[in-house]
């Protein structure tokens, strides 16, 4: 009985003595939309940013507007010009992309990465980034995210 004891006390001292794991930060990306059709500049996304670390400067909206199949300009910043929106694999297609969000300013630098799979080829069942091909004309594509992404930083 002294020994159960003894263990079971050992074992919460030990319990408590490991450090707890530190949450990793994220970023909620909420309204998230993406469309691109043949017309000049073709193509359009936008989402809204929250970021639990700068609670003063957000939510803020992230409006991008180019030419689809191109990449945008390296500088593209949300509307508060906290973020730069990028693309490191190159210019997106909707269908399947990398979007990359960096904090400009502030004392916690941020820097956060996410890959949209529209399930178009199969690899990526049970999306949320759902994707629509000609929904109407005058439209090649058109996505939307159901829900919030959360964006590891």
């Amino acid at each position: 009985m002294k020994l159960t004891i003894a263990s079971a006390i050992l074992a919460a001292s030990s319990a408590l003595a490991v450090p707890t794991t530190k949450r990793s930060s994220f970023l909620a990306i909420t309204d998230f939309t993406a469309i691109a059709g043949p017309s000049d500049p073709g193509a359009s996304m936008q989402f809204v940013v929250t970021d639990p670390k700068y609670p003063n400067d957000t939510p803020t909206d992230c409006n991008l507007i180019w030419d689809y199949g191109q990449s945008p300009k390296s500088t593209a910043r949300c509307n508060d010009g906290e973020y730069y929106i990028k693309f490191p694999q190159g210019a997106p297609n909707f269908n399947l992309f990398t979007l990359e969000l960096q904090r400009v300013n502030g004392s916690i630098p941020e820097n956060g990465r996410a890959v949209l799979n529209s399930n178009a080829n199969g690899s990526a069942p049970g999306t949320k980034w759902v994707c629509q091909d000609n929904p109407q004309p005058e439209v090649e594509i058109k996505c939307a995210y159901n829900g919030t992404l959360y964006m590891s930083v």
